[in-house]
């Protein structure tokens, strides 16, 4: 028995309706609701067939069909259309963007707040893979006699800083001749290229006096990439799952949030994210066994080639696809758009 025209079109028919109510959808429901030009009867006649080939399935004793994984998956790949994002929506978007692109510490965090609210579901976001971001400056700052601010600003305007001793009593002027050493070395370098060796021996090449202080700045710098390795994740919104009537089971439910508690997990279902595109997890596609009532979305923002970091969305299987791919392809999209004009700048 293969797939028909016919039995696509009510099979997405099926779902659209399931994910706007919620119930278990029948023969008649199909036949009032959408104008497929064929009879209840037939409809019902395709609908066990669809069973049959395990796109939909009965949930309990109800009289109604709901989609399985393997519908939704169908469903994803070659039906589902994306939503149009309403104007004010975009808006609202881009003016939170632009507001906090210059504090790349706040965007991830906010970016997953706002998503959050625009979709009523969980959002998850990890901040920039620090190893691929570039130095786009360097400046050592005195605090007092013997205290240096070492402050590392990159190409996504993340400023990370460090307080270091020295040997020696650094004044402004000085700091200013080592900052612009030290950027000759660094500027346009990933965080993974740096090279300590190459940076002490540009200081005593050029100021021997000062050989001792580029221990202490190198001491710095390793503690800021030492610091970085690992980027931080969020969730915001995680109790919008509870909105859904799947999950009504508390110990179903406790798992899930017990699961998402733990920053190392939240690492692993946004790591399957391709640069520049949108990657679907539905139900038992899920690693995590908690996971199996629930749809992931997940995309990256990049800067050219290399990926900074990831977004999903954490939904039931019956989420809105269309809507939430929509929304983190906009995010995403504008977040790369923005980190690189100001790359570029």
């Amino acid at each position: 028995m293969d797939m028909n025209e016919r039995k696509v079109r009510i099979l997405e028919a099926i779902i659209r309706d399931y994910i706007q109510t919620g119930d278990p959808v029948g023969s008649r429901t199909i036949s009032k609701k959408y104008d497929l030009g064929i009879s209840s009867a037939t409809i019902r006649n395709e609908m066990a067939d669809l069973e049959e080939l395990g796109f939909i399935m009965q949930p309990h004793t109800s009289a109604g069909r709901i989609p399985s994984d393997k519908g939704y998956r169908l469903y994803v790949d070659n039906l589902m259309q994306r939503t149009r994002l309403q104007p004010e929506m975009e808006r609202i978007i881009v003016e939170m963007i632009k507001e906090k692109v210059t504090r790349m510490d706040t965007l991830i965090e906010e970016t997953a707040k706002l998503i959050s609210m625009l979709t009523n579901y969980a959002t998850i976001a990890s901040t920039p893979t620090m190893s691929q971001t570039k130095v786009k400056h360097l400046q050592l700052v005195p605090v007092d006699e013997r205290s240096v601010a070492c402050v590392i600003v990159t190409d996504t305007n993340s400023v990370k800083n460090h307080i270091l001793r020295t040997p020696k009593a650094l004044d402004m002027n000085l700091c200013t001749v080592l900052s612009n050493i030290l950027n000759d070395s660094l500027k346009g370098v990933t965080l993974s290229e740096i090279s300590l060796d190459k940076i002490r021996l540009s200081i005593e090449e050029k100021l021997r006096e000062y050989s001792g202080i580029a221990e202490s700045i190198l001491g710095a710098i390793h503690h800021i990439l030492k610091e970085e390795a690992i980027p931080d994740v969020f969730i915001r919104g995680a109790t919008n799952i509870l909105d859904f009537q799947e999950f009504t089971d508390k110990d179903k439910t406790r798992e899930i949030f017990k699961l998402l508690e733990e920053k190392p997990y939240l690492m692993e279902l946004l790591d399957n994210s391709p640069s520049n595109q949108v990657n679907i997890r539905i139900g038992e596609e899920n690693i995590f066994t908690p996971m199996k009532d629930c749809s992931i979305v997940t995309t990256s923002y990049t800067i050219g080639p290399y990926t900074l970091g990831n977004i999903g969305i954490i939904g039931p299987t019956r989420m809105d696809y269309g809507q939430v791919v929509s929304v983190l392809e906009y995010v995403s999209h504008y977040i790369t758009s923005m980190l690189s004009s100001l790359n570029d700048s």
